[in-house]
């Protein structure tokens, strides 16, 4: 049973979850854990209403509705009650670096060009579960501002309801048990040679595409969407590596894969809530076909997502911020050595990531006024491509996101689908 809880009770601070702690180490002038979701509107967005609407619906979302502060062991979220977050013209350069005084001091930023509204989120806030829930209830209260009849449904809250306590829960401390399991020793994954972009430059690459047609050859593959593009996405890998050489160390290519815990675990919150899977192969093996690809995926895949390893990945990761060495050491300390993780360890097992937050559902009386929705990654430290994917009704969009000048891989993977008779539109900000 949900519990709700009166506005005068709320909590005024929260600790970070599990997965939020790396992101503000991580931060620097130059990087952010940000990503970015956006929709675009059938008409054009009225900049006032959406600041009303803003300021309404971040009070509805107290993990949302928050700064960050600086302890003496860890980072903690606080409450920004005297502040609200403001509404800007978009920018050229989406996901960019985040600073804690920025907007007044709030971990996101919403935007509005021509008929789209953008949030860009730090990922210390949310997963892109929680952060589409934010978008589609602010969108409906834009909407209910304009004049339209919007329900609270599909995923969108009621903002004159107070929140429940269920919504900014930490669900790794909840589900965390004794039965723990750190990952097998994951050996360094090949990382392409590429050329970096300017610091403020970001490049981004979409493809468009119909998603009953990717459903339909997912299916003739016998394999889900994710599957099926994540195998692409790695086979796209493979043939760069191939131009380099494929038994050139390092030999393996990996994608890394989140996955949404609530869809194991009974969970209501709208904070971070995923575990990330890294499947790939190892060319010292020999030559690999894409099928073959799709297959080692599928098993790597069908192992894993299942509750009892997750649950044990899961426990891992929070023993592992209570061993007593990690607890009493200063902030300033766990920054250094968390920043140093994050650059070498983190990425150090992948070679990419595709980040899929599905298809949206809106209720009826909403569809007739969204044209579609995006997903957008902030571009990795490491010099490699990320790709974000989101669908609406038929509309399927697949983003590139990097800091690099190559763009060799999106080229072979967008040529890939339409060899298979998928029509591509591509769109980029690149010249």
């Amino acid at each position: 049973m949900l519990r709700p809880v009166e506005e005068k009770k709320q909590k005024n601070w929260f600790k970070l979850d599990n997965a939020a702690k790396i992101y503000p180490a991580a931060n620097t002038k130059r990087w952010s854990g940000m990503f970015r979701l956006s929709v675009t509107l059938k008409e054009k967005v009225d900049s006032f209403i959406l600041q009303e609407a803003l300021a309404t619906t971040i009070k509805r979302f107290p993990s949302f509705n928050i700064r960050m502060r600086r302890g003496l062991f860890w980072y903690y979220f606080e409450t920004n009650a005297r502040k609200r977050p403001t509404v800007r013209p978009d920018i050229n350069n989406p996901c960019a670096p985040i600073s804690w005084q920025d907007n007044n001091g709030f971990l996101l930023r919403v935007f509005y060009y021509d008929k789209r509204i953008a949030i860009d989120y730090f990922h210390s806030l949310t997963d892109g579960t929680g952060a589409m829930v934010f978008l589609k209830t602010l969108v409906a209260q834009y909407l209910k501002l304009k004049g339209y009849e919007i329900p609270a449904k599909e995923g969108i809250l009621d903002v004159d309801e107070q929140p429940d306590i269920e919504e900014f829960e930490d669900s790794f401390a909840k589900y965390a048990d004794s039965k723990q399991r750190g990952r097998a020793k994951e050996p360094k994954a090949y990382h392409m040679k590429s050329t970096k972009l300017n610091d403020n430059d970001i490049s981004i690459i979409t493809g468009i595409t119909s998603l009953e047609k990717i459903k339909q050859l997912a299916k003739k593959n016998n394999s889900t969407i994710t599957e099926f593009l994540s195998a692409l996405l790695l086979y796209s890998f493979y043939k760069q590596k191939e131009k380099e050489g494929l038994y050139t160390k390092p030999t393996r290519i990996a994608v890394s894969i989140p996955v949404n815990l609530r869809n194991y675990f009974k969970s209501n919150t709208k904070r971070n809530f995923s575990l990330f899977l890294n499947p790939g192969i190892d060319t010292i093996l020999g030559e690999y076909t894409f099928e073959e690809m799709l297959r080692q995926i599928q098993y790597f895949m069908k192992a894993n997502l299942n509750k009892k390893t997750l649950n044990a990945m899961m426990t891992q990761n929070v023993i592992i911020e209570k061993y007593i060495f990690i607890r009493v050491a200063p902030l300033f300390l766990k920054n250094f050595l968390m920043s140093i993780a994050h650059s070498t360890i983190g990425y150090r097992p992948i070679s990419t990531l595709l980040s899929n937050v599905g298809s949206v559902t809106l209720p009826c009386e909403m569809q007739e006024h969204v044209n579609r929705f995006e997903f957008i990654l902030g571009a990795a430290k490491i010099r490699t491509p990320y790709l974000a994917v989101v669908s609406y009704n038929d509309t399927l969009v697949l983003n590139f996101t990097s800091k690099i000048k190559e763009t060799d891989i999106e080229r072979f993977f967008f040529t890939y689908l339409i060899k298979q008779g998928i029509p591509v539109k591509i769109e980029s900000n690149r010249e």
